[in-house]
């Protein structure tokens, strides 16, 4: 009997012994498998962006040789609502409301800040925005700006450009095109289909946002007259 109770305690320990190096067997591979999922991941993201960083160069240079295939597009008009007298602006620093004049440089960044702040993450190329400028607490000049730090596209050099006007604002929007483009809308109102002088503007901001100098003269996407 005593023999026979031996035996079962034996075959339970040998079953527990089993059921123990599974577990940790399966939690070692899950852990590997996540390990491997995570690097996968992060391999493919950086493929994507040299790839997605690839097609803006080839896109700018294609602009840059071959301006007169860029079509320009009228917007309708729309007869706008009287807009407000101000436009309250929250640091996101040190939250403190400032307030700036809504058709004023600072109402029109203020306004137009929490889109660029969404788009950032989206581009090719990696940039980051310092609005500071735009509250009336951290502010160091009291001049109105949005500065931006850009990690060049080629060589990952640290570069910082400004946009201090409303002509500069209105340039921004081409970093968030979807390139290549073939069709740009030229804002409301009847104006050139074709305008190489336009595509060369565009060309030389958006390239000077997304590479340095150096790299913009190696990628010939630089115009040399």
């Amino acid at each position: 009997m005593k023999k026979n109770e031996k035996i079962i305690s034996l075959a339970m320990a040998a079953m527990l012994a089993m059921n123990s190096n599974q577990a940790i067997s399966e939690e070692t591979s899950d852990s590997s498998f996540d390990e491997a999922q995570s690097a996968t991941a992060t391999n493919t993201g950086a493929i994507n962006s040299a790839l997605d960083r690839q097609k803006l160069v080839d896109a700018l240079k294609s602009m840059k040789n071959k301006p007169e295939e860029i079509n320009f597009h009228s917007a309708m008009c729309y007869k706008m609502a009287m807009p407000p007298a101000v436009y309250e602006y929250t640091c996101p620093d040190c939250g403190q409301i400032s307030t700036h004049k809504y058709q004023s440089i600072a109402g029109r960044l203020s306004r137009q800040i929490a889109s660029v702040r969404r788009s950032l993450p989206n581009l090719p190329v990696k940039i980051s925005v310092n609005e500071t400028a735009l509250c009336q607490k951290c502010s160091k000049t009291g001049q109105p700006e949005l500065a931006f730090t850009t990690n060049c596209g080629n060589c990952a050099a640290t570069f910082t450009w400004k946009i201090t006007s409303d002509k500069e604002l209105a340039k921004l929007d081409w970093l968030f095109l979807d390139y290549p483009v073939k069709s740009i809308s030229s804002g409301p109102g009847r104006g050139k289909t074709i305008d190489p002088d336009k595509v060369r503007e565009m060309v030389e901001f958006v390239s000077g946002c997304f590479f340095c100098p150096e790299c913009i003269e190696k990628l010939q996407l630089n115009y040399k007259d």
